[in-house]
């Protein structure tokens, strides 16, 4: 059975070297390096906070008002809209404080 790979030439020859300085054939570097390979399993998402989820969602809902309003050109006075854009991202350093684990916590 014959499988082919797109690579690019550099990585092609670096390959054939590898396998070249080990007296073998690019397909059985393949073949032995693959057979040895341990895969990690996929984690699973990590679980995410319903109560996250809601305030994130009402915080893009903001967002979603004033790019609505920029869309159809209706004029919101720049006062205004720095003001809202203040807020949010007060609301988004509250929530990404309440919500922020450790590093070592991976």
């Amino acid at each position: 059975m014959r499988i082919e790979i797109r690579t690019t030439p550099e990585d092609k020859e670096r390959w054939q070297k590898i396998a070249a300085s080990k007296g073998v054939s690019l397909s059985e570097l393949v073949r032995v390096t693959l057979d040895s390979q341990r895969l990690r399993k996929r984690r699973d998402p990590p679980k995410v906070d319903p109560d996250l989820l809601r305030e994130l969602a009402r915080i893009g809902n903001n967002l979603n008002q004033l790019a609505r309003a920029a869309n159809r050109r209706q004029p919101v006075p720049a006062a205004a809209l720095l003001l809202q854009l203040i807020e949010i991202d007060r609301e988004l350093a509250a929530v990404r404080a309440a919500h922020e684990r450790p590093a070592d916590a991976d």
